[in-house]
């Protein structure tokens, strides 16, 4: 039963169909040509903005059964503009784009490119609609739950993209424990096409690799790279960040962490995500 509630927690991150305000929100559909239909996206401007003016570009990743206005359902958009008006915050355009239930994956089988949705369909369009700064200085990804795996993938797909990266509530699996046959990812495997998604597990690459290729590669390595937990989320996400978070310090690979007090829920992740973005912009020291 705990196992059966751990994944629920976390590829059923429940949202409320609260209200948002399209307007404010930005919300607009785009044609992929990755993904051969009309997908959607919002945008974050702070206040304000105008589009003289030219700010940094976070892509924000959502996670399951999550969307992409959830960002604003939460109040997401009123924590960082409380945030910016304090003075406590950069001003920042933020891009949420639509990733459903597919791992922000190019899906092994062809069926489904949501990594190439967001990175060659969308971003090349939002860039020009807001005249944002160019990439990759200027360019972050930060992503919870199954975003955080879907911000890390990208890095590692498209590493010369994004000047650094925040992986908040993940739960960051090795190649081995992906692989051990326990009765976790037998389930797993039960309640996602894993084949379809990702291919046979038994035959990935080495690199692709978390606890590999942030270690090992040597654009990753150096890459600015931020971890955060809850205090109060599952004891598997916090295990496998603190064992990912042992294994980049025991081979000397700088990191920022955050630990949060909080659970796996949007309300928690507000102040985090604007911690990210505080992270992204240099406003604090890799530990």
């Amino acid at each position: 039963m705990r196992v059966l509630l751990l994944l629920f927690i976390l590829l059923l991150c429940a949202c409320s169909q609260t209200p948002y305000d399209a307007d404010t929100s930005h919300h607009k559909t785009l044609f992929s040509p990755a993904m051969d239909r009309d997908m959607g996206y919002t945008v974050y401007t702070p206040p304000g903005w105008s589009p003289r003016e030219q700010l940094p570009l976070l892509v924000m990743l959502h996670g399951a059964n999550d969307d992409e206005t959830t960002f604003f359902r939460y109040g997401v958009d009123q924590y960082l503009d409380g945030e910016i008006a304090a003075g406590k915050l950069p001003r920042v355009i933020v891009l949420n784009p639509q990733g459903d239930r597919g791992f922000w994956e190019n899906w092994h089988d062809g069926s489904r490119n949501y990594r190439d949705w967001v990175l060659n369909d969308l971003m090349p369009v939002v860039q020009t609609q807001y005249n944002t700064l160019p990439c990759p200085a200027n360019c972050f990804v930060s992503g919870v739950s199954m975003g955080a795996h879907g911000a890390m993938r990208f890095s590692y797909y498209a590493p010369n993209t994004f000047a650094s990266i925040a992986a908040i509530s993940g739960r960051i699996v090795s190649r081995e424990q992906a692989t051990d046959g326990s009765l976790k990812m037998a389930i797993m495997r039960f309640m996602l096409p894993v084949n379809r998604i990702w291919g046979d597990l038994d035959k990935l690459p080495r690199d692709g690799d978390p606890y590999v290729a942030w270690t090992e590669d040597r654009v990753l390595s150096s890459k600015p790279l931020m971890l955060a937990w809850g205090k109060h989320e599952d004891a598997d996400i916090v295990d496998s960040n603190l064992a990912f978070a042992a294994h980049l310090s025991a081979n000397q690979r700088p990191f920022k962490q955050v630990v949060f007090n909080g659970e796996h829920r949007w309300v928690d992740w507000a102040p985090v995500i604007a911690e990210s973005i505080r992270f992204h912009l240099g406003c604090g020291d890799p530990e």
